[in-house]
Formats: C-alpha cells, structure tokens, sequence
C-alpha cells in the first residue's frame, strides 16, 4: 500500500525511493517513538543541558523526528545514548538499561545487515524485520523478570509493600477510601496484571489487548507522584509498537494526514480578518498563560505532566480508534515467528537475563529489573518465595558491612541509620574518598580503617578492578527488617 511519497532520505536508509511501504512506516513511527522516550527520560531529571552530550542527544532526537526515515540519524541517537549509559555506568536506571540492550539489538541488526550485503544501503524494513523479533523477546523477559522479582514475603505484607505504598502515593488527593484489606489486594492485582500482560503478548489473537492493557496501565502509574515513571512507561509504549501490525501505522499516518487537512483549513479561515477574532485569540491567549501559571504552581512537574498526558492519551485514543475500526480478524497482528539469522543474535536476549538474574546469582542487586519489588536477596538470606539464597553463585550480597563509626559524613549516616553496606561497595567508597577513620564490622568482626596509619597494601587503600566497577551495583539495606520500600 502506498501511503505517501518519501521524504528525502540520506545514507543508508535508501531503499525504495518513491513510496513509503507499510513495513517503511512501521520503522519511522518506532524511531520517533524511541526519540520520544528519549526526550522523557531526559525531561525526567532535567538532564537537557546538563552536560554537553545531553545536548547532543536533544539534537539527536530532533533530528529524527525530523527524518525518521533515515537510518544514519537514528544510529546517531543510539550512539549518544549509549555514550550516556557508558558515562553513567554502573549507576543506570532499570529503563535505561533495557533501552541500551535493545540500542545493542539494533545496531547488531544494521551490522549483520551490511556485512551480509556487502553495502552500507541497508533498507529501513529489513532492519525492522531483523531487530524487531529479538527485542519483542526482550520485552517478554523484561516483563517475567519485574513479575518474577516480586514474589517475595514482603511484597505481599501490609507493612512497608511497595504496592501498598505506591497506591497510597497515587492516591495521595484522597479520591477514594484506601482500607488495609484494599491495599493487601492491590499486590495481588499488581502481579496479576504485569504477568498477564506479557502472556497476552505471546498470543496472537490476545496481543492486540495486552498491548491496550499495558498502554492504559503504563500510563497511570506514569503519573505517581513519588517517582513518576514518564521515563519507564515512555520507553514501554515505544517497545509495544513493534508488537502491532504493519495496519496500525497506516491508521496513524492517515490520521496524521487528517490532522494536517484540518489544522490548514483552520489556519486559512483564522487568516481572513475579523475584530471578535482578535477579540478571541486575545482571551485564548490570556487564557493559555494563566492556566500555565496556575497550573504549574499547583501540579509538581507540570511539564512532564502536560507533555506525557498528551503523548499516552494520543497513543491511546489512536490505537483504541484502530482496534474499533477494524474487523475481528483484521486487526489481528502479524504472526510472528523467531527465525534466527545468526547464533550471535541469542547474546541480547542473554544478557537481557542475566541482568534480571543478577541478585539470584549473587550479582548486582541495582537496575537488575527488580525496581520496587520488596526483594531482598542479601546476607545470605532472601524473602522469595521460590529461589533460595542457596543458589548465589558469587559471594558479593553474602559480604556485608555495618559502619560503626567514621569520620565520613556519608558513612556516619549509614551507621546512624543502622544501614548494611555490601563490602564491594565499602571497599570502593574508601578508596576513593579516604575517610580519616572508620570502624565497621565485617563477618561478625570489628575493624578499624585510619588513614594515617594505612599504607598502599591495604585492601581498602585500592578499589575494585574496573570492570567489576562498571558493571556492579549494590544498594544499602537495613539491618533489621521489615525493609523500606527500595528502587
């Protein structure tokens, strides 16, 4: 089908030079959604010019939502990207860490593609065609991860649950009564939901409603006020647009190009001159500034608010008006089969698992997908339910700290606040910041670090090796249970 005439397209996304196929278009919605998300997750911490790859990111993600359609541009933007979880490591969150492994996916695809052809003219449907299949899989294993990480005892416990309290944050104006039994049910319905979903994405003739599940769902939990997920649900609704049919972005573009028809129409009877439409654009304008005023002191974030309202609830309406237009058997997505073109393209989805795996295997406890599920894996103990701490391969949660004492004010904290410290993490912070003194106990023994005293043998006198350093993350935990309700 021939939906329009190509924008002008530069390297390698040259391909059919005439017309926009729907496996075309497919391509250059997911690249402006992932653009998009990108713009979240910056808006988030109000990172645009924080430092000067951030700005080149920002223009990165205009320049594609400029050109989708040219690929050389959106390997300009997964490179920054990149570049950014490389500078951030290992201290990433769980959304931008999924994103970089599927940036990974992606550019495996585009260099598959150019050595099997011998030419760096790689057509934008071919690379959908190879990445997409891999990155669906991601998505599932991101999605049993999250569900799997919250099958704990304290998840499900009325006392410091992270869906007890995350309800009671959304809630926070009081729209409706919160009973201790409504929010005991709420981790039961928190775990029905993030699993069925990915179950409903299996399936062909359910996935276009785990789609419209997860879209509503992402959405709400978007708006809380304690972290605000714009970023993590902004990512998840780019991701699900590889799950749809080629036929709903076809809906979207001639929905854009209605849009356009009627924006011009409006445009050129604004044109023509009349005094009750000065009158009238007057009160709009004065309208727009005081709602903005208002609304900004009233609403935290505001920004972000507006912005991500009218992005999900675009997405939405849209992909519901496709769903209602459409016959019961043609707005069925494609089948999707994993055919895999090389054993190479099996390492993503590995370290898609691994990286949920990580506090089973006695890894890395942080951006391991575990955000917010009440786990707790350390000290040789765990709360699941299913995997014992028994199976930790790696000893790294089993050597904990407690700070007695220090003449650090970050470690004085940590004992003041009776926090454990994973020794990984302890030896690290030492190293590098060299308090004059610290007692702490390790395995049930108490130690004294003085600096003055401490020569360059000294264990705590040298860091961990790098690698280990950019790849592992521990948080803090309590030493007395039940634990707070953690990233």
């Amino acid at each position: 089908m021939i939906i329009n005439k190509v924008l002008p397209a530069d390297g390698l996304s040259l391909g059919d030079p005439d017309v926009v196929t729907p496996k075309k278009l497919h391509f250059q919605i997911f690249c402006s959604l992932w653009a998009i998300a990108t713009l979240f997750h910056m808006a988030q911490s109000s990172a645009f010019d924080a430092r000067l790859h951030y700005v080149l990111l920002t223009i990165a993600v205009a320049s594609v939502l400029y050109r989708p359609s040219s690929i050389p541009r959106f390997v300009m933007l997964i490179a920054l990207q990149l570049g950014d979880v490389f500078y951030k490591m290992p201290a990433l969150s769980n959304h931008w860490i999924f994103t970089a492994l599927v940036d990974l996916t992606i550019l495996h695809a585009l260099l598959y593609l150019i050595i099997k052809h011998r030419s760096f003219r790689i057509r934008q449907e071919d690379l959908l065609n190879t990445f997409a299949p891999f990155v669906r899989v991601e998505v599932i294993i991101l999605y049993f991860f999250v569900t799997f990480h919250k099958l704990n005892e304290d998840f499900f416990s009325p006392i410091g649950s992270c869906a007890a309290f995350f309800l009671q944050a959304q809630n926070s104006r009081g729209f409706f009564s919160l009973t201790p039994e409504f929010l005991a049910l709420n981790a039961y319905f928190t775990i029905f939901v993030e699993s069925l979903i990915p179950v409903m994405l299996c399936f062909r003739r359910t996935r276009i409603w785990g789609i419209l599940i997860g879209l509503v769902f992402h959405c709400i939990i978007a708006y809380n006020p304690l972290n605000g997920f714009y970023d993590f649900s902004s990512m998840i609704f780019a991701v699900y647009f590889l799950f749809t049919s080629p036929q709903f972005g076809n809906s979207v573009a001639a929905k854009w190009a209605q849009v356009k028809e009627q924006l011009k129409g409006i445009r050129e009877r604004a044109e023509t001159y009349s005094f009750s439409k000065v009158v009238l654009a007057a009160v709009c304008f004065a309208g727009v500034v005081l709602t903005s005023v208002v609304l900004t002191k009233r609403v935290d974030d505001f920004h972000l608010f507006f912005f991500w309202t009218g992005f999900s609830f675009v997405y939405i309406l849209l992909f519901f008006r496709y769903m209602a237009g459409r016959s019961e058997r043609s707005h069925l997505p494609n089948r999707y089969s994993l055919s895999i073109p090389h054993w190479s393209f099996l390492i993503i989805p590995l370290l898609v698992f691994i990286n949920g795996g990580s506090p089973y295997l006695g890894l890395k406890t942080e951006s391991s997908f575990a955000m917010f599920s009440n786990l707790k894996t350390e000290g040789g103990v765990t709360n699941h339910f299913i995997v014992p701490a028994g199976v930790q391969v790696f000893d790294f949660q089993k050597d904990m700290v407690e700070v007695v004492s220090s003449s650090d004010k970050e470690l004085q904290a940590l004992a003041a606040n009776r926090k454990l410290m994973a020794y990984f993490e302890f030896k690290d912070y030492v190293a590098s910041n060299k308090p004059q003194f610290v007692e702490y106990i390790r395995k049930g023994k108490q130690y004294t670090f003085n600096l003055a005293e401490a020569n360059h043998t000294h264990e705590l006198m040298s860091q961990n090796p790098y690698l280990l350093r950019r790849l592992l993350s521990f948080r803090e935990i309590n030493k007395y249970d039940p634990q707070p309700c953690y990233h």
